[in-house]
């Protein structure tokens, strides 16, 4: 199967999983934000926001680990990939409970600076044991993936996507418990689902012994990546630190109502993300490897725009149709954040040198310099813009990073990279989201759907050209 082929192919897969998992969450908006005010929502997702910031001291890079020693000890067979599972495992459980009892120790200092002495610290508890659990549980359904088992991989999320919400809800609604049963809902949905993931991929768990041995060298290649984490916690977050600190818990609820919508494009992103690393690892090793960089970078960039732009497209209407009234002020924000998903899924293909040469230190510079011009663009923007300010900060952060990281690839292991062609399709879709999200109420629909179609069909054009160029050149040959 070409490599072409198996990337649609899985991504389909995929997509499907992350449609039906993140789509619960999607689904359930109609009811949080008729449950919540947006005070409510802001304090959730401020208590997710330090939760994520916990993540990445609880991966320490464990999760890329995993990914290139499962590939390098293939050829020692599957006694040595289980014993690099374990050891993973083993670490994550030993080092990711003293984490969390550390941050739960520190929890009324966090309620005092952010929520005014209203939460106790049972919330902050759960919210931390959640976090704890999700990368366990995270770490066994990666198994599947790096067997090429999307469907299994697919099952399993969508199991504790569902039961997470089912426990939710029925904390929330019949027992009214609040933010309280928000968070502990997560905590008892996540562990079960953990549970549940390992049971199945128990043929990579070996506990008859610690298996120290592996700790060294995996946190040798993790440890570089925990500054790469933090610095993309800061490009992903601080836009909702400074909304918190300008604006209050309110205005925090509105910018996170539109930030879930823009995690539609997240959806296709986390798809195309999950069926290519595998099929990336791969073809960095191979000669046809710049090739396959070149045709995947045109194409996602390409597909991508056409995304963001029918979201941006389609957001006003899709809030009043989903959230209560008092959410509707937050989709100008959506087509906005969206560039936000798609510029992290150009990195997965434009910083390969990165990984084929093993410098994945050289990420560490990469993300603080990103979360550096993140703060910056978030200090100058938020003050005088509100949420969009926030919006337009993070989307600029996320190209800068890119264009950056691309260069540094470039240099460790050139593939030539049709930046030229990707610039313009990113051009053509920030043009007309702009367009799109200042004229949306002056402008006619008709002429709306008519410049939407155009620039699909040149987006369309843009992707595809040369892939179809050189299949009619092949044929002529053969023939």
């Amino acid at each position: 199967m070409s490599r072409l082929k198996q990337l649609s192919r899985d991504s389909l897969i995929y997509g499907f999983g992350e449609i039906l998992a993140k789509g619960t969450g999607f689904l359930l908006l109609p009811i949080y934000t008729r449950i919540f005010s947006p005070a409510d929502y802001g304090a959730i997702e401020m208590l997710t926001v330090l939760s994520s910031f916990l993540t990445a001291f609880l991966v320490m890079g464990m999760d890329s680990a995993q990914s290139f020693f499962f590939f390098k000890e293939k050829k020692m067979g599957k006694i040595a990939q289980r014993q690099l599972v374990s050891a993973i495992l083993q670490w994550r459980l030993i080092w990711g409970t003293g984490i969390v009892t550390l941050a739960t120790i520190c929890s009324p200092l966090l309620n005092y600076w952010l929520f005014d002495s209203m939460l106790s610290w049972q919330y902050f508890a759960a919210a931390f044991a959640a976090a704890l659990f999700s990368t366990v549980m995270s770490q066994s359904i990666e198994i599947f993936r790096l067997l090429y088992r999307p469907w299994a991989y697919v099952l399993v999320a969508m199991f504790g996507s569902i039961f997470t919400a089912a426990i939710i809800l029925t904390l929330v609604m019949s027992f009214r418990q609040g933010i309280w049963g928000y968070f502990s809902g997560a905590t008892i949905g996540s562990a079960v689902t953990a549970i549940f993931g390992w049971f199945l991929i128990r043929d990579y768990i070996e506990f008859s012994r610690l298996h120290t041995q592996w700790w060294p060298r995996l946190l040798r290649f993790g440890l570089p990546l925990l500054p790469a984490g933090l610095g993309f916690y800061v490009m992903s977050t601080t836009d909702r630190w400074f909304i918190q600190h300008h604006f209050g818990a309110d205005e925090l609820g509105l910018y996170a109502v539109g930030a879930k919508f823009a995690l539609l494009l997240t959806v296709v992103i986390e798809a195309f993300r999950k069926a290519w690393w595998p099929i990336a690892m791969d073809a960095m090793h191979s000669e046809d490897g710049p090739e396959t960089y070149r045709m995947i970078a045109r194409l996602y960039v390409g597909i991508g725009v056409i995304g963001v732009v029918i979201l941006g497209f389609i957001s006003p209407w899709l809030v009043k149709w989903v959230v209560g009234p008092q959410f509707y002020s937050s989709w100008p924000i959506i087509g906005v954040l969206a560039w936000q998903s798609l510029f992290y899924g150009v990195f997965l293909v434009v910083s390969a040198g990165i990984w084929k040469t093993e410098k994945t230190y050289l990420n560490m510079y990469l993300m603080i310099m990103a979360g550096v011009v993140n703060v910056i663009l978030n200090a100058f923007l938020v003050p005088k813009y509100g949420g969009m300010g926030a919006a337009i900060a993070t989307a600029l952060t996320f190209f800068i990073w890119i264009v950056v990281s691309a260069i540094v690839s470039e240099r460790l292991w050139q593939v030539r990279f049709p930046f030229t062609i990707m610039a313009i399709q990113i051009g053509i879709g920030v043009l007309t989201v702009f367009w799109l999200t200042t004229q949306h109420e002056d402008i006619n629909i008709l002429i709306q759907l008519s410049v939407i179609t155009a620039v699909i069909i040149l987006l369309l054009f843009s992707s595809f050209d040369e892939i179809t160029r050189k299949t009619i050149h092949t044929k002529v040959i053969s023939k």
